[in-house]
């Protein structure tokens, strides 16, 4: 998965990143030398909570809460 393809799935903009990490503006992100780390950054975490949450709701399933 890359940051595309992230962005698409939750409907980010570069505008919305920018928002995240108190960039000025838009193009104060998409021109920052950080961009690609931030980015890189961006899908990493969003693997690893992706991840999490899933093992979080396999483990759910796996053992349900009992009925009253």
């Amino acid at each position: 998965m890359n940051i595309k393809q992230i962005k698409k799935e939750l409907g980010l903009s570069n505008a919305d990143i920018a928002k995240f990490f108190d960039y000025k503006n838009t193009n104060s992100f998409t021109t920052s030398s950080a961009k690609n780390r931030i980015e890189k950054g961006l899908v990493s975490f969003y693997l690893h909570t992706k991840k999490a949450w899933e093992k979080k709701i396999k483990e759910k399933d796996d053992n349900p809460e009992p009925s009253l």
